[in-house]
């Protein structure tokens, strides 16, 4: 009577344990990699970004003392890494794109940077895009949140 009770024990704790492991061990590693990349970008330690947000396999990184933003994007084959130095910037605005009568839809999601000498291609940041196979639409308004959150942050900053 004890042998089949320990042996649903096991298995239930197997199933319960094998994917809590794996998701820990996700987790760290990609703790690793953002300490790594933050590492890499902060130009001979000049940026220490103090605060740090991750959400949906993205960081956000901001030296409130130098102004410097740093964006990483895991979803990518290559993590995709946008670094914006805020002293020459002005301004910092969303901007959101939605497909033709779907007001609920969000296809882009960006931000804009006004920099002290004008508006240049260069100084946008493409925080969502619907396009790419690998977001799940569901994420866009979550996302908007995050930006809106951010935009806020950078422009208390500037």
């Amino acid at each position: 009577m004890d042998t089949p009770i320990i042996i649903i024990g096991v298995v239930l704790i197997t199933i319960v344990a094998l994917p809590l492991y794996f998701v820990l061990r996700s987790h760290k590693l990609d703790q690793n990699q953002i300490k790594t990349l933050f590492a890499q970008h902060s130009q001979g330690n000049r940026y220490q970004f103090q605060l740090i947000a991750t959400h949906n396999r993205k960081a956000l990184g901001l030296d409130t003392k130098k102004k410097g933003l740093l964006f990483i994007d895991f979803n990518l084959k290559e993590p995709f890494v946008y670094f914006q130095d805020l002293d020459q910037k002005e301004r910092c605005e969303i901007a959101t794109s939605s497909p033709k009568g779907k007001s609920n839809t969000l296809k882009k999601i960006e931000l804009f940077f006004t920099s002290k000498t004008g508006t240049s291609q260069e100084n946008t940041l493409l925080f969502h895009d619907s396009d790419k196979h690998y977001i799940v639409p569901a994420y866009a308004h979550e996302e908007l949140k995050l930006a809106q959150h951010w935009q806020q942050l950078i422009q208390k900053h500037l």
